[in-house]
């Protein structure tokens, strides 16, 4: 289950670059047919604080819709297992944070019987944490029978257990706009690679200062039905700088669609779907790198020897290395799948950033690297049992 997805140019905020978006057909120009739909967003910032009266109860996520599909480029081609795209609707008037350690994902035959659990399904929501009220998101789990050495069984419905709590310290915006254009064949307009991106813009309309611009995109065929998530990232201005985005700056790059489980010939044929936050800007403090003496493995995960310095923080392991992003990405390719791991891996070699996730059963985690300047990667290993 090895893919690898190379990201081309993200994002010009301005004049400085960035990450994930991309122009529009010029002003007046028609769309064209079913190729996408946009999105404007416009309210004052929101800081959700606690109310002096009673929480109310609050109501379950709901499931919306699935589809299951088959996974593609398989590597063992007995692999029968498959992944559900799921959308789900927080039916609450309020913002809630869900506790992604006691997340359940059941698979229900016809008799009632859970037949299948995933207590580790990737949540498209805000910051990875949290939903607005009465908001529609998404989430993706695979349906491991194969890979968890179980007898296939049929399903009919899901059951999703996720605890919710109201989100009382976050803040966000929704004044901004997020257009999305025509669809680029990336092969044809030689942009290096392949598949298809969307073009994309977005606008900083509030009156303050951002530090990003969260925005997903979901994908619908003719029909109707929801295929999955085309896109899910973050805008910000630079990834080595905290800089923000300023009121009025524009951000506009290309998407590249994610979705490889359908004919690619289909992918200019979907509807697509954003939305998107604003996050305001804050000042940070200075990082301060890891100084101990890295381990030799977290977990049994190998850490990449020549490790500068390194530390355990919750649920994971970080550490520093003169490695360039090329050779951090092929150790942990490398090391992983020979560890027995089904490994998805993501990069932008523009900004120097990487995501690579592995499973095994229900073991999951993610390795995420990044650049923090003067020569030097940042690598950060996480573990969900």
């Amino acid at each position: 289950m090895k893919q690898t997805n190379k990201f081309i140019a993200f994002l010009l905020m301005m004049i400085l670059p960035a990450l994930a978006c991309g122009s529009l057909a010029p002003e007046g120009a028609a769309t064209p047919s079913g190729l996408a739909t946009e999105t404007t967003i416009s309210a004052e910032t929101l800081s959700a604080e606690p109310s002096p009266a009673p929480a109310p109860a609050l109501l379950n996520l709901e499931i919306v819709e699935w589809s299951e599909f088959p996974y593609a480029n398989l590597a063992d081609p007995s692999n029968t297992d498959t992944h559900v795209e799921v959308l789900i609707r927080n039916p609450n008037d309020v913002p809630v944070r869900i506790d992604q350690n006691a997340v359940d994902l059941r698979f229900i035959n016809a008799s009632g019987e859970v037949v299948y659990s995933n207590p580790n399904p990737v949540l498209y929501i805000w910051q990875g944490e949290w939903m607005l009220p009465n908001e529609t998101a998404a989430l993706s789990a695979c349906v491991c029978f194969w890979s968890s050495g179980m007898e296939k069984q049929n399903w009919e419905s899901l059951e999703l257990i996720a605890p919710l709590e109201i989100a009382t310290d976050i803040a966000y915006t929704l004044d901004v706009e997020v257009k999305l254009g025509e669809i680029v064949d990336i092969a044809a307009a030689h942009l290096g690679g392949s598949g298809f991106a969307i073009e994309t813009i977005l606008v900083n309309t509030s009156d303050q200062a951002l530090e990003s611009v969260p925005h997903r995109v979901l994908a619908r065929d003719a029909s109707g039905r929801y295929i999955g998530v085309a896109f899910a990232g973050n805008a910000v201005a630079s990834f080595t700088e905290n800089i923000a985005i300023q009121p009025g700056d524009t951000a506009t790059g290309l998407n590249v669609i994610e979705i490889d489980y359908i004919p690619e010939r289909d992918l200019p044929t979907l509807t697509y779907e954003v939305a998107a936050i604003g996050i305001p800007f804050e000042e940070t403090p200075e990082v301060v790198l890891p100084s101990g003496t890295p381990l030799a493995d977290f977990n049994g995960i190998p850490i990449m020897p020549g490790a500068i310095g390194g530390e355990a923080v919750d649920g994971g392991y970080q550490f520093t290395t003169a490695a360039d992003l090329d050779a951090i990405t092929s150790f942990y390719e490398t090391e992983l799948s020979n560890l027995g791991f089904a490994v998805e891996l993501n990069v932008d070699e523009s900004a120097g950033y990487a995501l690579l996730n592995f499973q095994k059963g229900d073991l999951t985690g993610m390795v995420v690297m990044a650049p923090l300047g003067n020569g030097l990667n940042g690598v950060a290993i996480t573990l969900n049992t």
